[in-house]
């Protein structure tokens, strides 16, 4: 928590929030507790009409008023409807009839919007193992477009070259996916506890469009393990999280505070 009120997780789910588009339909993964707040906050607000789908759970625009596991009994007993588990697997390897965006994270992202969840380090000797790709994969390559969510911001995570490509950016040159026909369009933006940033249109590396308050261009360059475009002019400015954005999250959203906790 800050000192003007509001926590990093709190501020990047109002970020995410914004970017959402009305009438969408959109899936979110396991570890999604941010990005579940920000499909919420965006019905809530701009995107009335957005659908949110658990990938893991099938459960379709749930309601519950503190944040779960996204699996849990909370969700499903509040939640508009529930998809076994058969259906939605069969959902997630047809996403490219059904789902708009994806939300997708993982444990490095590299400067072309690929993301590993696989491991770091050599396949045959890693120095960490991930969950998997699980449907991430699947859902980078076929949805419309997806947004990616880093809750870590430093050269650790942010890589010139992923160790494992498990959910497919614009590949390991910006131009694989035009190579490979793929249906869905690819990352349009990510966002970070420093920023908001999104990818050029021809060479689809990763840039900078606008910053957390306080947050400097030397701290972005220092916590990026690759050069980064920044605006040609002042770079902007993200707006705070409005008292509105904040009523919808603590009230509606997360009364349980997980967002707000010591650290975040």
């Amino acid at each position: 928590m800050n000192a003007i009120g509001y926590s990093t997780h709190e501020f990047m789910a109002c970020v995410l929030a914004r970017l959402l588009v009305d009438e969408e339909v959109g899936i979110i993964g396991t570890m999604s507790d941010i990005g579940y707040a920000a499909c919420r906050l965006a019905q809530a607000t701009s995107a009335p009409g957005l659908w949110c789908v658990s990938g893991p759970s099938g459960v379709v625009n749930p309601s519950a008023t503190s944040i779960s596991p996204i699996a849990g009994y909370d969700l499903i007993e509040r939640a508009e409807a529930l998809a076994d588990l058969t259906d939605n697997l069969d959902a997630i390897d047809w996403s490219s009839r059904i789902f708009d965006f994806a939300i997708l994270g993982g444990m490095q992202v590299d400067r072309f919007g690929n993301i590993n969840t696989v491991t770091i380090g050599s396949w045959e000797r890693p120095v960490v193992r991930g969950p998997g790709a699980i449907g991430a994969s699947v859902l980078a390559a076929n949805c419309r477009h997806h947004f990616i969510l880093m809750t870590n911001h430093s050269c650790r995570s942010f890589v010139p070259e992923v160790d494992f490509i498990s959910a497919l950016g614009y590949g390991r040159t910006g131009n694989e996916r035009t190579a490979l026909n793929l249906p869905g369009g690819g990352p349009d933006a990510l966002v970070s506890p420093l920023g908001l940033f999104d990818f050029h249109p021809q060479t689809r590396e990763l840039r900078v469009r606008a910053l957390m308050p306080s947050v400097s261009a030397e701290e972005v360059r220092a916590n990026t393990g690759f050069d980064l475009n920044f605006p040609a002019d002042a770079t902007p400015i993200l707006q705070a999280p409005t008292r509105d954005e904040l009523a919808v999250i603590r009230q509606s959203i997360d009364r349980s505070g997980k967002l707000s906790a010591p650290g975040v």
